[in-house]
């Protein structure tokens, strides 16, 4: 059974430089992707219609030529993360998220789903930003965060690795993006891909998938604030303190912990937060806001409605904290 594709752009202030290239390198794939959604975050009063700009028309004539879906969602402004979100949740079987200042070469889409089996969570190649300086002895692995990124050089041999940057192919609704952020969404993509890898999903970098990051110095979150960098790094060194736990955060009734109860057994490692102590013992829920901000990411109810769900709230519970693959 085929895969549905669908190829994810958010964009904001590059009507004009790089938005076009990126859209023309995703219809011009050697692989045809099934839809594009392009989410537009620009301000009100700076916002167009693309489809009154003749370039976009182009585009979005040779699509519909070839086959290929599109549409265009008018952002919430929050930030990328919370268009990626929606395009994870759109019901496709993997999202191709892209930059709207990438230029993926034609057959970067065709290789890394070449590498696609059940227990692959998301796959990546090279990002490359001219020009760049070779990355030598990079691990990919989570706790060498600061390290220059395995995907900043040519890719020379297929790698596990624990989490990715920029773009890459990943298996949509298993994992959900961490709208805790600010706006710049800085560390979205680590802490989006390392999600699937504790959902017990492999994480691959690969090569002949080449990415060019033009970086573009106008437009996205160039000129945004450092206190909000600083405000996601603190959420993301907050969920790196408990890497290796389950963070279950239970801002619930009483019934609700009552259920949630006999699932506890099943979980591991798990560091509580919870509203009654007496009943699933943990710290505040005050503290799980403290640490992590917003705990949307956490609610069981916000989940079933998400995931359509027909089944029991225990096996809601089950599915939302239990770290075995789907």
């Amino acid at each position: 059974m085929s895969k549905k594709i669908l190829c994810s752009i958010s964009t904001k202030g590059r009507y004009d430089t790089t938005l076009s290239m990126a859209i023309q390198a995703v219809i011009n794939q050697s692989k045809k992707i099934d839809h594009l959604v392009i989410f537009d975050d620009n301000d009100e009063d700076k916002v167009k219609d693309l489809r009154d700009i003749q370039v976009y028309q182009f585009l979005f004539n040779i699509m519909n030529l070839k086959g290929i879906g599109w549409q265009v969602i008018y952002g919430k402004r929050l930030g990328q993360h919370h268009n990626h979100q929606m395009a994870n949740t759109m019901g496709f079987d993997w999202v191709w998220r892209v930059d709207d200042d990438c230029t993926p070469e034609p057959n970067v889409l065709e290789n890394l789903f070449s590498h696609v089996t059940d227990t692959v969570g998301a796959i990546g190649g090279s990002i490359l930003t001219p020009p760049f300086s070779p990355v030598t002895n990079s691990s990919g692995k989570i706790e060498n965060i600061y390290e220059p990124s395995i995907q900043w050089d040519y890719i020379k041999e297929k790698k596990e690795v624990d989490h990715l940057h920029c773009s890459f192919i990943y298996r949509a609704g298993i994992v959900d993006y961490n709208l805790s952020l600010s706006k710049v969404a800085f560390r979205e993509e680590t802490l989006f891909t390392y999600a699937l890898k504790q959902k017990g999903y492999q994480i691959f970098v690969v090569p002949n998938a080449v990415t060019w990051h033009l970086r573009n110095q106008h437009g996205g979150v160039r000129t945004e604030t450092k206190e909000l960098f600083e405000h996601d790094e603190w959420i993301f060194q907050n969920y790196m303190k408990y890497k290796d736990n389950t963070i279950v955060v239970l801002d619930c009734g009483l019934g609700d912990h009552l259920v949630f109860s006999h699932v506890l057994p099943e979980i591991r490692n798990p560091v509580i937060f919870s509203c009654y102590p007496e009943i699933v013992p943990g710290d505040s829920i005050a503290e799980a806001y403290r640490l992590f901000g917003n705990l949307s990411n956490f609610n069981v109810y916000t989940k079933m409605e998400q995931w359509n769900w027909k089944d029991s709230l225990e096996n809601a519970y089950r599915k939302l904290y239990v770290w075995d693959m789907p």
